[in-house]
């Protein structure tokens, strides 16, 4: 029986300089986590920082959920993702498409939402993963 796939979870560092991972190569120095999408060569995750997509209901992602994100996925309104701001730091949102003009809108409604505007949408996330206790 094959082992569940796993994929390497980044450092900020890393998110922010924004490497890309090959998961097909070795990456022995690298904190991994098991995950049960597919995993495609260049999938990666990220450990969430903060309370801005700390929501109400379903969707919601404390600080310290794992988000598993596919580069190679074209993002569509409505999406969670990962973006790349001018300073090349990373940030997780969900991306908002009104009219033909594109934000980032957090969970927590004490945060406000913000234009994309030269930000790059670097992967969508596909899966959660976060601990009960």
């Amino acid at each position: 029986m094959a082992s569940p796939p796993s994929v390497c979870v980044l450092s900020r560092v890393g998110a922010g300089g924004y490497v890309r991972i090959d998961n097909f190569g070795p990456h022995t120095q690298l904190e991994t986590v098991l995950v049960t999408i597919e995993v495609k060569k260049h999938t990666f995750a990220l450990r969430v920082h903060g309370d801005s997509m700390k929501g109400r209901g379903a969707n919601s992602f404390p600080s310290g959920t794992i988000v598993v994100i596919e580069p190679d996925m074209k993002a569509r309104p409505g999406d969670f993702v990962i973006v790349l701001n001018r300073a090349r730091r990373a940030t997780f949102k969900q991306w908002v498409l009104i009219g033909d003009v594109s934000y980032l809108r957090p969970l927590n409604k004490r945060f406000k939402t913000r234009l994309l505007g030269d930000g790059e949408i670097v992967g969508v996330v596909r899966e959660a993963i976060w601990r009960v206790r």
